[in-house]
């Protein structure tokens, strides 16, 4: 089942990379708790598995319905989203090279950045994202990477990601989309022109916090040619993979994506009703409201 098939979402979250055993008829994928896999001779991989860092059928199932999810080439699961998000860092920046960031992004984000990558020789300017012409003075010679996250958490912040797409591809720097708080149901960056999005599948995508994980989307353009490969070169050689019971979790959890992401919206919604009668209240930021100013972005762009 490919990204871009004529199918609702909720078939896609439901059968995207978890066809039935052949051998017994499960319907639900298999957790393969295995480390090593036997071999049909020297060079001869069943399925192309040989260890579970480079590769497992439980991870494959769960990256293979993200990535149908998101309309994406292909993805990349990971130990949590900011071993997610590292590893892509590092694989398309270089020292030397820069990256422009949200004034409000994920402290996770920031902290990594600035006291993890900085040192390394990697450089960041923050810029108000929702503005798209701060982006565009914030960019540079050498600017690789523009990364956005929308809506923002905890203010719910919204970027123009097809304008920011713009943008970024003008200046030769690629569009990551940090799609952890819309959740591939809500939001698809990648047919609105990022390059790439990110997951802390802890969040919506498991939906049970029972699980931690990350994931890397990659998008299917020019841009991104041979950017799957890498990835998958790195995620090997940096081994912060997601195990297989994680995997499992996760693609356990985006089954009930669209159910679970539905009752949300219809909860903040009545939420925002009741804050907004109260006298206390001076302000409740909402995308769904129309004096919010991002609210006609988030109505074109996100499913609620």
């Amino acid at each position: 089942m490919a990204a871009g098939d004529p199918i609702g979402f909720e078939t896609r979250a439901i059968h995207a990379g978890q066809d039935p055993d052949p051998r017994t008829g499960a319907v639900v994928p298999a957790i393969y708790a295995t480390s090593t896999y036997v071999q049909d001779g020297v060079g001869g991989l069943r399925e192309g598995y040989e260890y579970t860092r480079t590769g497992n059928p439980t991870r494959t199932a769960l990256q293979e319905c993200l990535a149908a999810l998101e309309e994406g080439a292909a993805a990349f699961a990971f130990a949590s989203g900011l071993a997610a998000q590292d590893t892509l860092l590092r694989v398309l920046c270089q020292p030397g090279e820069h990256v422009v960031l949200p004034d409000d992004a994920y402290g996770g984000t920031f902290r990594q950045v600035s006291r993890i990558h900085q040192p390394w020789g990697i450089e960041h300017t923050v810029a108000a994202v929702a503005d798209v012409d701060a982006v565009r003075a914030a960019m540079r010679p050498g600017t690789t990477v523009v990364w956005v996250e929308t809506p923002t958490n905890p203010l719910l912040g919204i970027a123009d990601i097809a304008s920011l797409a713009d943008v970024a591809h003008a200046g030769g720097a690629l569009l990551v989309v940090d799609n952890t708080f819309a959740s591939p149901y809500l939001q698809q960056p990648i047919p609105l022109g990022a390059d790439v999005v990110v997951h802390s599948t802890t969040k919506y995508a498991g939906g049970h916090s029972d699980v931690v994980g990350g994931a890397v989307v990659v998008g299917d353009s020019a841009r991104t040619a041979g950017l799957a490969d890498k990835l998958a070169y790195w995620q090997n050689a940096v081994g912060a993979v997601a195990g297989p019971f994680d995997a499992w979790l996760v693609l356990r959890g985006l089954r009930t994506l669209a159910v679970r992401m539905e009752r949300h919206c219809d909860n903040a919604e009545r939420v925002v009703d009741f804050l907004g009668s109260r006298p206390e209240i001076t302000r409740v930021y909402y995308p769904g409201l129309p004096d919010h100013p991002g609210h006609a972005i988030a109505s074109r762009q996100m499913r609620r």
